[in-house]
């Protein structure tokens, strides 16, 4: 039993330890006598009691020495797994180490409290090692994966709100990198969230400050020590955001303003979480988290609910009147004019040009705290996106005045980046919604103020979003060379990032000419797929016209060269798996090829490992699976290339360079380069 706790333990140790608690059963192994039974349950019993659970703090019933002697095994099977039960001198069960799968080594080590279950390390695998974590009962509902089996969690399948909190002080107390950013919503989790862009780019922008600002944050902080505790959790009841607010494609449920209570040696005080947001079956943080320091009641601006605030009190409780007569009034104001244009009450330019007024006095009143920050970004992002659909004409010259007024307001120049950026967006899209509009103009000038922004800013998580901006400009426009020029600035200052990803596949796609090619995945109807002889990879989506139009001409050329095994296989970059199944149903037989989709449309591995940032694009690879040419629409030098090589049979038409080969394809695979 011991050997899960090493990985250096033979089986033939493993195999020993199991045979010794199948000889300690007087049901197995009747031809021991009672005497020796009890002495092998004995020594079973001590071992089995010297054990502790993998992860620490767990709490679990322990015999003092005086008693263990007096503690009793029994081997016994309970749904249906096999395993020896130890019980106290008064009858409560202590522990149980089971085999589960019956290969006679143990593979479950289950500790208890007041005769609960509370704890249990489960080997998987059948290695010999735990590699899940399981709090269990009164203990709470946490379940760790540890992929590598070193003793440490790698990510949460289960974590409660309540135990985020935990979690967070402890690795703020231990200055735990990892272990914080295990409590962070992943870039997949975010995306299976299936936010609006807008709110989905703002999460993206706190996450990755939280990481970068994680370990100076807890070097400078004094608040959380050796000896600090975990008192209480506390908040509002969670909230449900509905599929359709600003854009979001489902239900949303977050809880907002968690405050985790923190006690030092009998002082209170407040370590402000912020927004949790559920996940499957897991709880996840979002930000920072940040102190209070002075022990006042602490109120701020939630991220999905902004015009609600709420308001601890020190024993963790929720007040009323925790604001100043002045902000409750601003969040009453804002509140109402919410619903009205939620409503559709009101004359909607009005509405706006009211919210812009009671924004811009919340940031006055909030200036110089980490709650000005929020204010101004949800000016930014709302005024931003009345101006672009049109109903709040003056939104852009407001969000003007809010930039030129950045310089003076303390901390207000850590927001010029966010608020500038969109600036830049709003007036594009305002200008080209204008009927006189000038599009090749507006697009020029467009490109050279992201370019500007670019060189201003160019550490700011939005640089990244305007250097892709650039580099797909250029790509459209044919100047390639341009293009990689940006795609790398991205690829080596933002290397870690989503962004940064999708530029290092963009470079790999421009010069995968020459190069192998080997794609395959899940298509849209379950079946594996793995791309073999000459075939024609063409990335689609339902809601891309360019991309149907190709399509007809793809079934052209299938039908040319049915008979020599030219191959066609379709790429869905399609968020919704269903809606591209739908519409092939729809178009039954008119693309009778394979379609591949994974989940997450542009931000899946199928377009992040070769940085497919628009679409249509077509690749040709040859027999060999070397790629012959690679283009954005199936034109007529694509036909040409495709005739040209069917002419050969599918065979390379030149002799070129062994190259590694470039995937793309699911999972965790990487595109060479």
């Amino acid at each position: 039993m011991q050997n899960h706790h090493y990985r250096g333990v033979s089986t033939r140790t493993r195999n020993a330890l199991w045979a010794a608690i199948i000889a300690a059963s007087p049901i197995l192994s009747l031809e021991l006598t009672a005497e020796s039974r009890a002495q092998q349950t004995d020594k079973l019993v001590a071992t089995g009691l010297s054990y502790s659970p993998r992860q620490s703090g767990i709490p679990y019933d322990k015999v003092q020495p005086s008693d263990e002697s007096r503690c009793t095994g029994r081997y016994e099977t309970r749904n249906g797994s096999d395993g020896l039960m130890i019980y106290s001198p008064d009858g409560q069960l202590l522990r149980r180490f089971s085999d589960t799968n019956g290969d006679r080594n143990v593979d479950e080590w289950c500790y208890f409290k007041d005769g609960v279950e509370v704890y249990r390390d489960i080997d998987s695998d059948y290695n010999g090692v735990a590699d899940q974590y399981r709090w269990l009962g009164t203990a709470g509902i946490r379940w760790g994966i540890d992929k590598n089996e070193d003793g440490k969690i790698d990510s949460w399948k289960a974590i409660s709100a309540e135990e985020v909190t935990i979690e967070v002080v402890e690795a703020i107390r231990n200055q735990d990198r990892e272990r914080f950013e295990r409590l962070l919503l992943s870039e997949g989790e975010l995306e299976n969230l299936q936010l609006g862009e807008e709110k989905a780019q703002q999460l993206t922008e706190r996450l990755q400050k939280a990481r970068k600002n994680f370990s100076e944050w807890t070097r400078s902080q004094k608040a959380i020590g050796n000896s600090t505790k975990w008192a209480h959790f506390a908040a509002d009841k969670p909230g449900v955001i509905p599929a359709g607010t600003e854009g979001s494609a489902q239900d949303v449920v977050a809880y907002e303003n968690v405050v985790a209570l923190i006690d030092n040696d009998a002082t209170t005080q407040q370590l402000l979480v912020g927004t949790l947001i559920q996940s499957g079956t897991s709880w996840k943080m979002t930000d920072l988290p940040r102190i209070s320091n002075d022990g006042a009641v602490q109120s701020e601006a939630g991220f999905f609910f902004p015009s609600v605030a709420v308001n601890r009190t020190g024993s963790g409780g929720t007040t009323e009147g925790g604001l100043s007569p002045a902000m409750q009034t601003l969040l009453t104001d804002l509140d109402r004019v919410d619903s009205a244009l939620r409503d559709g009450k009101g004359d909607p330019e009005q509405l706006n040009a009211e919210r812009t007024t009671v924004m811009m006095r919340l940031i006055q009143a909030t200036r110089g705290t980490e709650d000005m920050g929020s204010w101004i970004r949800q000016f930014a992002d709302s005024v931003s996106s009345a101006a672009q659909t049109g109903t709040y004409p003056d939104g852009l010259e407001k969000l003007k005045e809010l930039e030129d007024s950045l310089a003076n307001l303390p901390g207000g120049e850590e927001q010029q980046a966010y608020v500038a950026f969109r600036v830049i967006s709003t007036e594009n899209i305002v200008q080209m919604s204008s009927p006189k509009a000038n599009i090749a103009l507006i697009q020029d000038q467009y490109i050279q103020s992201l370019e500007k922004f670019a060189e201003k800013y160019p550490e700011s998580p939005e640089a990244a979003e305007a250097m892709i901006q650039i580099g797909v400009n250029y790509e459209l426009n044919r100047d390639e060379a341009e293009a990689q020029k940006w795609y790398r600035k991205i690829a080596t200052n933002f290397s870690n990032t989503s962004t940064g990803k999708k530029a290092q596949g963009a470079i790999a796609r421009l010069n995968l000419e020459g190069k192998t090619l080997n794609l395959r995945g899940k298509t849209l109807d379950g079946k594996d797929f793995q791309s073999s002889g000459p075939t024609i990879v063409h990335y689609w989506a339902t809601w891309c016209d360019p991309c149907k139009n190709d399509m007809v001409e793809l079934r052209k050329i299938q039908a040319k060269y049915a008979k020599q095994n030219l191959q066609v296989v379709g790429v869905n970059l399609d968020n919704d798996a269903k809606g591209a199944a739908a519409f092939l149903k729809d178009n039954a037989g008119k693309f009778p090829w394979p379609h591949i989709h994974e989940q997450g449309g542009f931000e899946s591995d199928l377009a992040v490992k070769l940085g497919v940032l628009s679409l249509p694009v077509t690749i040709l690879i040859d027999q060999k699976g070397v790629v012959v040419k690679r283009s954005a629409h199936f034109k007529d030098d694509m036909v040409e290339a495709v005739d040209k090589l069917m002419e050969t049979g599918g065979r390379p038409i030149a002799a070129g360079r062994n190259q590694p080969p470039a995937q793309a394809r699911g999972g965790n695979n990487k595109t060479s380069k």
